[in-house]
C-alpha cells in the first residue's frame, strides 16, 4: 500500500540544523508542525530547544552547554520590521535563562539555507568558523582570525565567504575570545547580542564566527494575500513618514525651558501621548536618542549610579541637551536598517576629533551608560567608548554600570587611580571611562577583574563596594528606573531574563499610554492602568508580558510596540494557512513565557533570588530628596506577586498551577516542574 503523501507545510521548513563542534558533525532535526503552532519560532522555538537539548545544571561554559539562533516566524519571508536574530541559551553570566536580539541577516540566511535554527554544542580544538549553507554546515580553522577586533574581523569573513552573495556574519572580538562574562556578539558587524555573556559561550567553544548563507524561499500558504498585507504596512509607515511630521516632531523635540513640564509628567502621572504618525517619524529620525534628555530630566534614566537626580546633577540646560538625539543628528553619515525595515531607526556616524568613522550610532542605553549614569556630558568620547564596545565585543550597559560603580568606588576611597592602572576615573571623567572600556575589551590591567561586570568586580574588591554595585541577581539592569516606571522594575526582577528592559513589559501603557497588539484577546480593561498606584498591574504586566513573547516567536521589531499597525494574526495566517485567533496568539506567548520560567527552575533559580537593588526602588540612599523622583519607592514586592498571581504561578516555588499548564497543553512537557 502507497504511503499517503504528507500535508504540505507553509511557514516553516520543520528542520533544526544541529552542529557538535567536539566531534566536527552536524545532523539535521525534524520538528514536528504541532511545535510552531504551541510555540511560534524565534525564541519561543528556542525555548523549546533549549528544554529538550540543553543538560540540565550544566556550566554555561562546559562544551556540554549548547546554544541556539532561531529564526521569528515571519523573519525570512520579507516580512516588515522582521529584520530580527535570536539567540537563545544560559547566561554564565546569571546561571540563567538567556536570550537576547539582535537586526542583521543571520536568521534571513538561516531560513533561506532551509532552516528555522542552528542548534551548537561542543567545543572545538582550535579556532574556528561554523559555515552554513544550502548544502548543510562545515567547521573551517580560524586562527588567522583569533585576537582581531570585529571590524577587521568582519571584513575578512566578508572577503573569505562573501563573494557576489550575501552572508549574514555573527562574531566575537577579543573579550568573547577570553570569555568576559558581559561579552557580546557581533552581527553584521553594526549589530549586537549584547546583554547575558552570549561572547562568552562562543569562546568557551573555540568560535570565532558563524557564517550563513542561502538561496531559498520560506514557503507560504497565501503568497498574494501575504504581499498585500506586507505592502500594505510599508505604504502606511511610509506615508506617516514625510515633510509634515517631520516638522511637527521637529516643534515638540526636547528643548531647554521645557524642563519643568518633563519633571512634572512624573510627578503628575501624566502619560506621554501622541499621534502614531509622530511616533513613527520620529523612530524613523533618532530611534531612541530621542529620548535621552527628557528621560534624564525625567527621571528615567539613572544618573550616578542610581542615586543621581538629572535636574540637579545633570541637568537638561547645561548637560543632558549635549548628548541628545539633536546633537546625535550632527554625526550621522548614512542610515542603518536591521534588514526589511521601511522606517530604519539606526545610523552610522563619525567624530573627526577622536578619528572615528564607520562607527554605529550610540543609542539611549549607551548614552545615558556612557554619559549620564557617569556625569560626562561630552558625546564624542561617548561614542568612542560605544565604539570600543562594539570593536572588542562586550555589553555597553554592563560596562559603563561597572565603570558607574568604579567612580562610586573611587569617591568612597575603595579605589584609588594605582589600582586602576593611572586613570582617573572619577565622575565625569570621559577620558578615563573609555581608558577602562578599553582595558576590559583588552582584559588587561584593572580591566581583567572589571570584564565581567559589577557583581564580580565588587566581590574582586570588597571592602563594602558590594553595597553599591547595582545589579539583579549578577546582571546590571538597563537603564530605565523602576521609581519612574514601577512596571520596568517588575520585568526586571521577574522575567526569566533578570535585568532586561526588553523583555516584556506593561510600563509602555504605563507610562505612553502605549496599545495592546492583540486587542481581541483580552477585556480592554485589563490592560489599561494609570501611572500611580498598584492597581491592576500584576494582570496588565501578565498580557503585555505574554504578548511581549508573540512578537518575538514571530520575530517582529520591539519599537512597533510603540508605533502599531502590525496586522500580526493576518500575518500569521497567511504565511502558514493557520485559523488562529488573537487568543490563540496570546496563548502560543504564555506558553512560551511558561517555558522560559522553567529553565530557570529546572536550573535551580526560583523567585526570591532575583532582588532590585535598594536604589531601584526608593530604598536606603536610593530615596531621593529632589527632582521627579523626590520620595518615591516602589511596592516590587507586592507587584511581583500580583504579577505571578496573574501568571497563575507559584509567588515562593515560581511553579505554574497544574490546571493552566493542563489548559496550555503543556503539562506533559514540563512534566514534574509544574505545580498544584
Amino acid at each position: 500500500m502507497e504511503k499517503p503523501e504528507a500535508a504540505p507545510r507553509y511557514g516553516t521548513h520543520g528542520r533544526i540544523l544541529i552542529v557538535d563542534l567536539t566531534a566536527g558533525s552536524s545532523t539535521v532535526e525534524a520538528v514536528d508542525e504541532s511545535v510552531y503552532r504551541q510555540f511560534l519560532g524565534g525564541y519561543g522555538l528556542g525555548a523549546w530547544l533549549m528544554w529538550k537539548h540543553f543538560p540540565a545544571g550544566t556550566d554555561a561554559l562546559a562544551p556540554e552547554a549548547c546554544f541556539a539562533i532561531v529564526s521569528g516566524l515571519l523573519t525570512g519571508a520579507r516580512t516588515p520590521f522582521s529584520g530580527r536574530i535570536q539567540i537563545v541559551g544560559k547566561s554564565p553570566l546569571t546561571g540563567t535563562w538567556a536570550d537576547s536580539n539582535s537586526g542583521g541577516s543571520v536568521a534571513s540566511q538561516l531560513r533561506r539555507a532551509g532552516y528555522d535554527g542552528l542548534l551548537v554544542k561542543g567545543r572545538a580544538a582550535s579556532p574556528s568558523v561554523l559555515v552554513v549553507d544550502d548544502s548543510g554546515a562545515r567547521i573551517e580553522p580560524a586562527g588567522d582570525l583569533w585576537g582581531q577586533e570585529i571590524p577587521e574581523s568582519f571584513d575578512a569573513l566578508k572577503v573569505r565567504y562573501g563573494g557576489k552573495s550575501e552572508v549574514g556574519v555573527s562574531a566575537i572580538g577579543p573579550a568573547g575570545e577570553k570569555q568576559s562574562r558581559i561579552a557580546s556578539v557581533m552581527n553584521d558587524r553594526y549589530h549586537a547580542f549584547g546583554r547575558q555573556g552570549f561572547g562568552a559561550i562562543y569562546g568557551s567553544k573555540n568560535l570565532k564566527a558563524i557564517v550563513i548563507a542561502g538561496a531559498g524561499e520560506v514557503p507560504i500558504a497565501d503568497p498574494k494575500r501575504f504581499r498585500a498585507l506586507c505592502d500594505g504596512v510599508t505604504r502606511e509607515y511610509k506615508s506617516d513618514i514625510g515633510w509634515l511630521m517631520r516638522i511637527f516632531v521637529w516643534l515638540t523635540r526636547p528643548k531647554r525651558w521645557l524642563g519643568w513640564f518633563y519633571r512634572l509628567s512624573r510627578r503628575a502621572g501624566l502619560k506621554i501621548e501622541a499621534p502614531r504618525p509622530a511616533l513613527r517619524q520620529m523612530w524613523a529620525d533618532r530611534g531612541t536618542t530621542a529620548a535621552v534628555a527628557l528621560s534624564v530630566e525625567n527621571g528615567d534614566g539613572p544618573v550616578k549610579n542610581w542615586k543621581g537626580v538629572g535636574s540637579r546633577d545633570f541637568p537638561l540646560a547645561t548637560k543632558s541637551m549635549k548628548i541628545d538625539g539633536g546633537e546625535v543628528d550632527k554625526l550621522i553619515t548614512r542610515k542603518l536598517s536591521c534588514g526589511d525595515c521601511p522606517a530604519p531607526c539606526k545610523g552610522i556616524v563619525a567624530v573627526k576629533a577622536r578619528g572615528l568613522s564607520d562607527v554605529r550610532r550610540p543609542d539611549y542605553e549607551t548614552i545615558v551608560g556612557f554619559g549620564a549614569n557617569l556625569l560626562n556630558d561630552d558625546l564624542g568620547l561617548i561614542t568612542a567608548c560605544h565604539d570600543a564596545c562594539n570593536r572588542y565585543g562586550i555589553d555597553a550597559v554592563s560596562s559603563s554600570a561597572t565603570l558607574a560603580w568604579v567612580c562610586e568606588a573611587v569617591e568612597e576611597g575603595i579605589l584609588s587611580a594605582a589600582d586602576l592602572d593611572g586613570v582617573d576615573m572619577r565622575w565625569g571623567h570621559g577620558e578615563g571611562a573609555l581608558a577602562l572600556t578599553i582595558r576590559m575589551g583588552e582584559g588587561t590591567g584593572c580591566g581583567e577583574w572589571l570584564r565581567h561586570g559589577s557583581a564580580l568586580a565588587s566581590r574582586h574588591v570588597g571592602k563594602g563596594s558590594e553595597r553599591f554595585a547595582v545589579h539583579v541577581h549578577g546582571q546590571e539592569p538597563a537603564y530605565h528606573d523602576p521609581r519612574f516606571s514601577s512596571l520596568m522594575g517588575v520585568t526586571f526582577i521577574s522575567d526569566p531574563t533578570p535585568g532586561r528592559h526588553t523583555a516584556g513589559s506593561a510600563s509602555w501603557n504605563e507610562t505612553f499610554a502605549a496599545k495592546f497588539p492583540l486587542p481581541g484577546a483580552v477585556d480592554p480593561k485589563e490592560v489599561e492602568v494609570k501611572w500611580h498606584g498598584t492597581d491592576g498591574k500584576g494582570q496588565a504586566q501578565a498580557h503585555y508580558s505574554n504578548s511581549h513573547q508573540v512578537m518575538n516567536g514571530l520575530g517582529l521589531c520591539l519599537f512597533t510596540s510603540m508605533t502599531g499597525g502590525l496586522p500580526w494574526l493576518d500575518l500569521t495566517n497567511a504565511l502558514t494557512g493557520w485559523t488562529l485567533t488573537d487568543k490563540d496568539l496570546l496563548e502560543c506567548g504564555e506558553r512560551i513565557q511558561n517555558l522560559r520560567a522553567a529553565f530557570n527552575l529546572r536550573e535551580g533559580i526560583r523567585p526570591a533570588d532575583f532582588q532590585p537593588h535598594p536604589r531601584m526602588i526608593g530604598e536606603g540612599d536610593g530615596l531621593l530628596t529632589a527632582g521627579p523622583l523626590r520620595g518615591i519607592t516602589v511596592p516590587l514586592a507586592r507587584l511581583k506577586v500580583d504579577y505571578y498571581t496573574a501568571m497563575q504561578w507559584n509567588p515562593e516555588s515560581g511553579l505554574l498551577r497544574r490546571r493552566r499548564a493542563e489548559q496550555l497543553g503543556i503539562d506533559q512537557l514540563l512534566a514534574g516542574w509544574v505545580g498544584e
